[in-house]
């Protein structure tokens, strides 16, 4: 979608950019202190806290830990009682980045070099873990936010999420050091459920329903932990083959990681299965995906571009996108037991009323519309 097309967006830009800066403040607020906290106790190193600052201070989106506070608000709860777990949501997603980034030989991340680039893999691995366990620190100090019977189910909910991401990231590890070559469109969707939708989109509306969910209503909480997991996963397909889209023909400022890293890399998007199956070149290509990261030519990424386009990969990816954004809009329309708004109560310590259902309806279509 061009510059031109930008007032035809069908999404509300407010509500989402009112409420990913409202998030995106509060998430670094909570952090900083945090961080701030755990380097002035007696021993600590302070040169370990300068590098965990650095991914999450990269203006990212802020999209889990919204989802998390809005579904949370939506159920009833006030914004504060879910933004210890979402900030916990948003150091496991730092986490996890400088590592994919390790993993993946990732040139850059939210417009700068990727850690391990500036730092060395070493210390960036390091830094990696040492967020994972900042992560587990703030998950503690849940207990006397929400009580123990919430944190301890907080506690399970992240323990799933880290292990379906460990095996989505082992499928497309795997998958790229195979140089695999016949997976189809399902295939695609249960790497990225596993690598993508559990941390990014399922796992932070499971946290946000179970902070806001009544305490002794227990009983209807499985059937709607289920009902919101259908919903996060097909909003995290729609969301990820968009993300593999603007990889291939974003704009690298907006964007702010590299255009054709995943070509490079090799990872083996929607699009690029697709190709691989419907090409009478797929020789060729599997060839250069063959070829190591560092020794790929600007030409040969262009020539695995130019036959996603001659396939109708490309197209391909965007009809996925939109399928999987309509099944999202469709499931989250059959979420009754999310209040539609929530106007900030009296003593609820946040700022933004939007911050709720109205902030997912929206999400629905950002997730495929957006350019960054």
């Amino acid at each position: 979608m061009g510059a031109e097309d930008v007032d035809a967006l069908p999404y509300d830009r407010a509500v989402v950019n009112d409420a990913l800066s409202c998030v995106r403040a509060a998430i670094a607020g909570k952090i900083g202190a945090y961080l701030d906290a755990r380097a002035a106790e007696p021993g600590a190193y302070a040169g370990l806290y300068r590098l965990l600052r650095d991914y999450p201070f990269r203006q990212g989106k802020m999209l889990r830990p919204a989802m998390c506070i809005a579904a949370a608000r939506a159920l009833g709860a006030p914004g504060h009682a879910a933004l210890t777990v979402a900030t916990a949501l948003e150091l496991y997603h730092n986490a996890f980045l400088i590592h994919d980034d390790i993993e993946d030989g990732s040139e850059s991340r939210r417009g700068a070099a990727t850690l391990h680039r500036q730092v060395g893999v070493a210390r960036a691995i390091n830094a990696g873990d040492a967020t994972n366990v900042m992560s587990v620190g703030l998950l503690l100090e849940n207990l006397a936010v929400v009580g123990v019977a919430k944190a301890l189910h907080l506690l399970h909910e992240i323990e799933l999420m880290a292990r379906q991401s460990a095996e989505g990231q082992a499928m497309e590890l795997d998958w790229v050091n195979d140089n695999v070559a016949a997976l189809t469109d399902a295939d695609y969707v249960a790497m990225c459920t596993k690598k993508t939708g559990w941390y990014s989109f399922i796992t932070p509306l499971r946290a946000g329903l179970i902070v806001g969910w009544p305490v002794g209503a227990g009983a209807g909480m499985g059937p709607a932990i289920e009902a919101i997991t259908q919903f996060g996963a097909a909003i995290g397909i729609a969301f990820q083959v968009q993300d593999d889209l603007l990889n291939l023909q974003g704009e690298a400022e907006a964007y702010g990681k590299e255009i054709g890293g995943d070509l490079y890399e090799g990872k083996r998007t929607l699009m690029l299965n697709h190709v691989l199956r419907e090409s009478p070149h797929a020789a060729e290509l599997l060839a250069i995906l063959a070829t190591p990261r560092e020794r790929k030519t600007p030409a040969q990424i262009a020539r695995l571009h130019a036959e996603m386009q001659a396939c109708g990969s490309i197209a391909h990816g965007w009809a996925v996108a939109r399928e999987h954004a309509a099944l999202a809009s469709k499931l989250l329309a059959g979420l009754g037991f999310l209040a539609p708004a929530t106007e900030i109560a009296a003593d609820e310590a946040w700022p933004c009323a939007v911050v709720d259902a109205r902030f997912l309806r929206e999400l629905v279509n950002y997730v495929i519309y957006r350019n960054l």
